[in-house]
């Protein structure tokens, strides 16, 4: 079912994928990261706060030279080390990082990829929901489940 047509080309089907998997890899660290920085912070106090857009916001307004650092090293990733080759790779394949984790079944390598898949479009969504509920409450979302 594809009343847009976004399948018809598949160069541009390819590059979707890529980038939805990616997306998904992101949102999960950020998800996790949500609830990390709530309990553990770096001892510099520009690092102390516990909800992400207001230490986003403490870090831009005290460091913000931190944020072009922060946007220069993923912005030479994404160039070098990072770059998806869509030739000769499939949508995600980091060479042979984690080979040791990979199963040898090729059936069951099929279910991990589909498993990432889901539980990467699922992190975008906690993400969204989280980062929405915090501007709207001006709570975290563990504070949020103090109350």
């Amino acid at each position: 079912w594809d009343p847009l047509g976004f399948s018809k080309d598949e160069a541009s089907l390819f590059r979707r994928r890529v980038v939805e998997l990616k997306h998904g890899r992101i949102c999960m660290l950020a998800t996790l990261g949500v609830f990390v920085q709530n309990s553990i912070h770096l001892p510099d106090p520009v690092f102390s706060n516990p909800r992400p857009i207001g230490a986003l916001l403490q870090v831009f307004a005290e460091r913000p030279i931190a944020i072009w650092q922060i946007i220069l090293a993923i912005g030479a990733i994404e160039l070098s080390i990072g770059k998806q080759d869509y030739e000769n790779k499939a949508p995600g394949d980091l060479g042979s990082f984690g080979d040791f984790a990979k199963p040898s079944d090729p059936i069951e390598w099929e279910k991990v990829q589909l498993r990432e898949l889901k539980n990467g479009r699922l992190a975008m969504m906690a993400i969204m929901g989280m980062l929405v509920q915090e501007g709207l409450t001006k709570q975290g979302p563990l504070e949020q489940f103090a109350v």
